[in-house]
């Protein structure tokens, strides 16, 4: 059985969160995407993060994802308009993502009309644009998706989060002004999210 547990904090001086359960390990097999090329490379990635972190803004800016129809787009396009956004970092062979997506669908269309959205980037890759949409059109989850490089969005979450990306899902959140104040790697609870968003609002 899968134990959804609540979003981490991520703290004003940057420092993310931890996994809190062992379900966050990726392992063959276990039915998520693959990120162990990308820890092989964590020199490279803490160089790249050094390099980032020079230029406030930069990270999520130039964090591009790609939309359905071929067009590229960057994330700070979609965040920071007056909403929170969850984004949820998925994959077509990960079959917890399939299990949260109804979920995570319904919290859209409860509060995409009043104070919250949720945005889905598929890490298979912008070459697989074609398996996202098969995938997409079978599922069929409310809330709008985008194609990403694994590798590209695992350096961005590393300078955001100061955490490797372990697998998916993986949630990211942001306040309506566009900062990133919580993640989660593994299945999130709705419940929780609510609740830690309410508490966030209330300061």
């Amino acid at each position: 059985m899968v134990v959804p547990h609540s979003i981490i904090e991520v703290s004003s001086a940057g420092s993310g969160g931890h996994c809190v359960t062992d379900r966050c390990s990726t392992e063959p097999g276990d039915g998520r995407i693959s990120v162990r090329s990308v820890r092989r490379s964590g020199g490279f990635l803490a160089m790249m993060m050094a390099a980032l972190l020079l230029v406030p803004g930069l990270v999520q800016a130039s964090m591009e994802i790609q939309e359905l129809d071929g067009n590229i787009v960057r994330l700070d396009e979609r965040v920071g308009g007056g909403k929170w956004l969850l984004v949820m970092l998925w994959a077509t062979d990960c079959h917890i993502c399939k299990q949260q997506k109804p979920e995570i669908s319904r919290f859209h269309d409860k509060h995409k009309d009043i104070d919250a959205e949720v945005l889905g980037i598929a890490l298979d890759g912008m070459g697989a644009v074609d398996k996202v949409k098969s995938y997409l059109d079978n599922h069929k989850p409310s809330f709008p998706n985008y194609v990403g490089d694994i590798a590209i969005v695992a350096s961005h979450y590393l300078v955001l989060t100061e955490e490797s990306l372990r697998g998916t899902p993986t949630y990211l959140l942001f306040n309506p002004e566009g900062e990133l104040v919580g993640n989660n790697p593994g299945p999130l609870s709705v419940e929780s999210l609510e609740q830690f968003i309410a508490k966030k609002a209330a300061g």
